[in-house]
């Protein structure tokens, strides 16, 4: 009887027909087009709007020709790349058309006009002009709203694990979060003034009331969602209440947790506005409003920008850490 000697199987790259599927086509060079003809306008036409120097923004657009150029270079040996490209080509060209309409309207042609419409070189100019303000008014909104967000975010796990683990505490406590848990926290503003020992006392308790709601109340479902199996099997071995509360109800219930959280971080957003009108004299909802005040509308659109991109910053943050907590769950776990 003779034995099989059978070869280990070695990984091997993706097939070629896998790779030239997925690499740019048609759609790709269509958006780099549109992207090209943004870049060329802007540089070769005149602008008939008062504006900073049109080159600097040109330059900008077709700086990022040359990466869709390199990106759909990379494709043609990278799959992933390929792949990645391939996923992102319709914003590509959706955006590119938006860049592209936006630019035309605005600085060439003067079709949408001052003060409520600015072009991407009125937006350049009041972002040097402002850049100081601006990094500032970034740096004290951040430090509120994770401030904020820090107590919400505690306060309201400590509310809902009390609630989903004590009969007693949810008698005591469910009356109190449903009736004062959904008032928006912008309605509190003038108790806030009131009740506040400093303004910024007030700011920090509005955005954290504005976390706490969701986190409380998807803490407290998701630990009385917690399959009873688990915690009779691990009474049967001996377990204490720490432990059943630490190393089952909680890891069970993370899923809900982080689903509260992230409605908690755009309830916060949204308070945070509202918050800043309580006497601080700095941050982004502050110049928000500040330059509205006296419709200086293209720095107004700047500070906007700004805070698109910090929620966006911190969403992603808040994911990377879900799927670090939650790595167990990866297969269960879909959003």
């Amino acid at each position: 009887m003779t034995a099989t000697i059978t070869r280990p199987v070695t990984p091997t790259a993706a097939p070629v027909s896998v790779v030239r599927r997925n690499q740019p086509g048609v759609s790709f060079a269509v958006g780099w087009a549109i992207w090209a003809l943004t870049a060329a306008l802007t540089l070769a036409v005149p602008d008939k709007l008062d504006a900073a120097d049109p080159r600097y923004v040109g330059i900008g657009f077709a700086g990022w020709t040359v990466f869709l150029a390199g990106w759909a270079v990379a494709g043609y040996f990278h799959f992933n790349a390929a792949a990645a490209l391939r996923k992102w080509q319709p914003w590509i060209i959706v955006l590119g058309l938006w860049t592209l309409f936006w630019e035309w309207s605005t600085a060439k042609t003067a079709w949408l006009i001052p003060p409520h419409f600015a072009s991407p070189q009125h937006l350049l100019s009041a972002g040097v002009s402002d850049f100081g303000l601006l990094v500032s008014s970034t740096y004290h909104s951040l430090l509120l709203l994770l401030i904020g967000f820090g107590i919400g975010s505690v306060a309201g796990f400590a509310t809902g694990l009390a609630m989903g683990w004590s009969k007693v505490a949810s008698y005591w406590g469910n009356p109190f979060l449903q009736f004062i848990g959904p008032v928006p926290a912008a309605t509190l503003l003038p108790l806030v003034l009131v009740l506040a020992p400093t303004t910024y006392s007030g700011s920090v308790f509005m955005v954290a009331f504005g976390v706490w709601f969701p986190v409380a109340v998807l803490t407290r479902a998701g630990i009385a969602g917690v399959a009873r199996g688990y915690f009779d099997v691990a009474q049967t071995l001996g377990a204490s209440p720490s432990f059943l509360v630490w190393r089952i109800a909680v890891p069970g219930a993370l899923p809900s947790i982080f689903t509260g959280l992230f409605m908690g971080l755009g309830a916060s957003l949204a308070a945070l506005a509202v918050a800043e009108l309580l006497g601080v004299k700095n941050g982004l909802g502050w110049y928000i409003q500040w330059t509205k005040g006296w419709a200086a509308y293209p720095r107004m659109y700047v500070a906007i920008l700004i805070m698109v991109v910090v929620c966006r910053v911190l969403m992603l943050v808040l994911f990377r850490v879900r799927n670090r907590a939650l790595a167990w769950q990866k297969d269960l776990v879909r959003w």
